[in-house]
């Protein structure tokens, strides 16, 4: 018997994806869009070129005009067997292609979690799909055309890290002037950078190689770094990234950790730049990273580009590093109060290591939230 694959198409494209690479046998596919979700019908019908993939496009609150398309399509495909999606789309459509098409032979009706199991509604029987980390990107209309893998950091690297994190606690404020990522940018190859105060910073690109003298009173502390990835760590908080990332891989339920994860559109232009992407065995982590909060938009921007490049399966964390102080501890517990109200999680480093009761590991937090649904 031949085999059709009905797919209601919302905003949300990777549980129809999920639904038709697992319906292998299924040579046709129906995607059924409304004219906001054609874009996304394009993608998934991209996807799948080597099948015929037919876009019916659908008002998605016109009850008589969604009940004629369910019927055109359940006499088109009377002798097939049947796979229909009821997952995405609105909830007028899944009702009536679900009234249409139930109590007939050789249909089944699925649901596609945020984790990817597929639940066959009827049979009341659960099975996990996948999709490719990569492939959730495209189907967003977007690339992550830049990124590192953690693995590609050195031992020298992390030695780096260390010390980059000490030296910053003796004059963070010359620290972050010193390393501020236009100062690398102005630089061909070599660069000498002094502040007000007199602390200054030397580096070599070619050599891999900087040289810090902090000036605190009439004390100067001098350090000289030297790695790989030296200028990654040491300008623009990298430092604080990669000590996140270190700390993510902990977590033996995550498999891949990329950093400074830079996505593009078709065209190839540049969107945005995620922190870190962590990729658990059916979800993805997307993970923000502050020293401290100096500006509430940043969760917003953050919230916006979780949902632009993955949609509502992703889970977002923010994390910092430093201990709010009086000076900056309302705008803080805004921020957090924020992140609470957009679903995202956070953990703060300090408050961890100065009261781990009161704040569970990072990897608590992770493994908790992972398991459960997003709010849509």
């Amino acid at each position: 018997m031949k085999k059709v694959h009905i797919t209601l198409v919302g905003g949300q494209p990777i549980p129809e994806y999920i639904g038709i690479k697992d319906d292998g046998q299924a040579n046709t596919v129906v995607l059924v869009c409304s004219p906001q979700s054609r874009a996304e019908a394009g993608r998934i019908s991209h996807q799948f070129q080597k099948r015929s993939v037919i876009i019916k496009e659908c008002s998605p609150i016109d009850l008589d005009e969604i009940e004629r398309l369910a019927l055109l399509l359940n006499e088109e495909y009377a002798d097939y067997e049947k796979t229909i999606n009821l997952t995405s789309g609105t909830k007028l459509w899944s009702l009536t292609f679900f009234l249409v098409f139930n109590n007939q032979e050789h249909v089944h009706f699925i649901y596609v979690d945020q984790t990817n199991n597929i639940i066959d509604i009827l049979l009341k029987k659960t099975h996990q799909g996948c999709i490719d980390t990569f492939k959730r990107f495209e189907l967003y209309g977007s690339s992550l055309t830049s990124y590192r893998a953690l693995s590609e950091y050195t031992d020298e690297d992390i030695i780096v890290l260390r010390a980059v994190e000490k030296v910053r606690k003796i004059n963070r404020k010359d620290f972050h002037e010193l390393t501020d990522k236009n100062n690398l940018k102005e630089c061909s190859d070599s660069g000498f950078i002094e502040t007000a105060n007199g602390s200054t910073l030397e580096f070599s690109l070619e050599e891999k190689w900087a040289k810090i003298r902090l000036k605190t009173g009439r004390n100067v502390f001098i350090k000289e770094f030297q790695s790989k990835h030296v200028f990654d760590i040491l300008f623009n908080s990298g430092w604080f990234e990669l000590k996140t990332a270190r700390e993510l891989s902990q977590n033996e339920n995550i498999k891949n950790i990329w950093l400074n994860c830079e996505f593009t559109d078709s065209d190839g232009n540049a969107k945005n730049e995620i922190d870190i992407i962590a990729e658990f065995g059916n979800r993805l982590l997307f993970v923000e990273c502050k020293t401290m909060i100096h500006d509430t938009t940043d969760i917003d921007k953050f919230r916006s580009a979780l949902k632009n490049f993955s949609g509502t399966s992703s889970t977002g964390l923010f994390v910092t590093n430093d201990k709010p102080n009086e000076k900056n501890r309302y705008r803080y517990e805004h921020a957090i109060e924020k992140c609470k109200d957009n679903d995202i999680l956070h953990f703060n480093f300090s408050l961890w290591r100065d009261n781990p009761v009161n704040n569970p590991p990072l990897k608590v937090l992770i493994n908790e939230q992972i398991q459960t649904q997003n709010k849509r």
